[in-house]
């Protein structure tokens, strides 16, 4: 099967509806950094479980709309807890010494 060639324009509109997103999310919950790892993993698997229940209950012909909202908010999840991780919010893993 000859896959689709995905150009720098359709990336681009991806990352801009992702970044869109995030701004729109922080308007709405605020700046607070998720509270730990745990929080990022809770946040991520709920909005991964979304993203299976659009793929799978979805007629074919309604469900991109609703995957790509869900691909878009799984994406927006990562990408503020990548954030969180780098302004150092989140306590670091601890590595034991053996």
């Amino acid at each position: 099967m000859m896959r689709t060639q995905i150009t720098s324009d359709w990336t681009d509109e991806a990352t801009s509806a992702t970044y869109k997103k995030l701004y729109e999310r922080l308007k709405e919950k605020g700046w607070g950094s998720y509270s730990g790892r745990h929080e990022i993993l809770g946040i991520l698997t709920e909005e991964f479980w979304e993203l299976v229940e659009a793929v799978k209950s979805q007629p074919i012909s309604g469900s991109k709309n609703s995957v790509r909202e869900e691909l878009i908010d799984l994406a927006v999840g990562a990408i503020f807890g990548v954030a969180c991780i780098d302004a150092g919010a989140i306590e670091p893993v601890i590595e034991e010494q053996g």
